[in-house]
């Protein structure tokens, strides 16, 4: 089955695209069920209530599919700053998929200008649990007993330089023209993220295997 072939996921395109463009309250279940090409039922079926669909399409738009890979698994010897760069990597991966419609970066726009219950739910079953494998790589990376506030502040700092180039998008094409943004390619921004904190860190010296280069 496709996903245009699967009801659930028709009503949750329709009302992702319904509620970027017009919020939770211009978007009524009217419009949503004419524009999945279903009935209320299915609503009512695959999500309860118009509030619940809302919750279930911010988490779309934040988290994308849920087919996409789980968190690297890595061996107990696996260095630190290999950690960070796969760890950078994925969460890049993620959040800047090309296939990835407009509305999911509308959507989450909108939920963060103004929060509702749904950013309570995926701050609790995303965020945090992601967070706190980022926080554990960069403790690791940090002076011993750095406070876990600066450990907290160092994660937000890495996780802004990736949420950058997906919230100005627009102003990064304009600063470097539609004909150099194939530079800008995940993987790209992933290594340079990688290679920035690093250097913040002190160890700019790492290699991608962990161990620093002789000098």
């Amino acid at each position: 089955m496709t996903e245009r072939d699967d009801p659930r996921q028709r009503v949750l395109e329709a009302a992702g695209e319904l509620f970027a463009d017009k919020g939770f309250e211009g978007a009524t279940v009217r419009d949503i069920i004419g524009r999945a090409g279903t009935n209320i039922a299915a609503v009512n079926y695959y999500f309860r209530d118009k509030e619940h669909l809302y919750i279930e399409a911010v988490k779309e738009a934040a988290c994308g599919s849920v087919k996409e890979p789980a968190l690297p698994q890595w061996e107990s010897d696996t260095p630190p700053a290999d950690k960070l760069r796969q760890f950078i990597k994925m969460l890049v991966g993620r959040i800047l998929k090309n296939h990835r419609p407009n509305w999911h970066t509308q959507l989450m726009m909108r939920e963060l200008a103004r929060p509702t219950s749904a950013c309570t739910e995926w701050v609790r079953d995303y965020v945090r649990p992601m967070s706190e494998v980022l926080f554990q790589i960069l403790g690791d990376l940090l002076p011993p007993g750095t406070p876990r506030w600066k450990v907290n502040m160092t994660g937000f700092s890495v996780v802004g330089q990736i949420l950058y180039y997906v919230q100005d998008r627009p102003v990064v094409t304009l600063l470097v023209g539609e004909e150099n943004l194939a530079h800008y390619n995940a993987d790209a921004i992933a290594e340079h993220i990688t290679e920035f904190t690093l250097a913040a860190l002190g160890q700019q010296g790492a290699t991608k295997n962990g161990r620093r280069k002789v000098k």
